[in-house]
């Protein structure tokens, strides 16, 4: 049996495992009660390691982005691309538009990492930044920050203008990472928006850069 078989065997398994889950029960970290992620990591990471990204079909392609969905506690599949650059940026391209929001945003916070395919990385996390889902966003947005990309500032201040709470959060430490003279002004924004944990980043963003 090929790697894309033994994936898409691994996958088959957890998904009648899952169809059994009470739907009800399905929240916080419900799929670590799988007792079967080692041979489903193996699997994904066996695909990774032996199978270049073009050699992957569609469903193959799928299988992937499923796992890493489901592993969004551990985040094992996702780790292992790091050194991965090529299978990195394939996958990202490949969960723009996906409905796998758990996958993209844990691929965003790896294209975070590439600073040596910044150019590659920055080109789609600028899509992901503008993704529907809030979580997808703001890892995106944080990530570009990481690589000090060169939209981040303003994504940055756009994030805040929104008025939500943890994008305000996110846009303060990438501030921090690509225009750190900002953050006296937007400490005292948050401190006029007056939530705990805006007030208390933007506290400790400024503190990071004295």
């Amino acid at each position: 049996m090929n790697a894309s078989d033994l994936l898409q065997e691994q996958v088959d398994r957890f998904k009648e495992w899952a169809a059994l889950y009470p739907i009800h029960q399905r929240t916080g970290a419900w799929e670590c009660d799988y007792e079967h992620w080692r041979p489903l990591w193996a699997a994904a990471i066996g695909v990774l390691e032996s199978l270049p990204p073009d050699a992957w079909t569609e469903k193959c392609s799928a299988n992937l982005l499923y796992a890493m969905a489901r592993d969004n506690e551990m985040e094992w599949i996702a780790d292992q691309l790091s050194d991965k650059p090529d299978a990195l940026l394939r996958l990202a391209l490949l969960s723009i538009d996906s409905s796998e929001s758990n996958a993209k945003w844990q691929l965003a916070v790896q294209l975070g990492t590439q600073a040596t395919k910044k150019v590659e990385a920055e080109r789609l996390l600028l899509r992901l930044a503008d993704d529907e889902d809030e979580y997808v966003s703001r890892r995106s947005l944080l990530a570009l920050g990481a690589l000090k990309s060169t939209h981040a500032e303003f994504l940055a201040e756009r994030a805040w203008l929104t008025g939500h709470e943890y994008q305000r959060i996110a846009a303060l430490w990438v501030l921090k990472d690509v225009a750190p003279d900002k953050l006296v002004r937007y400490v005292q924004l948050a401190k006029e928006d007056g939530r705990k944990f805006v007030v208390e980043n933007a506290r400790d963003a400024l503190g990071t850069c004295q």
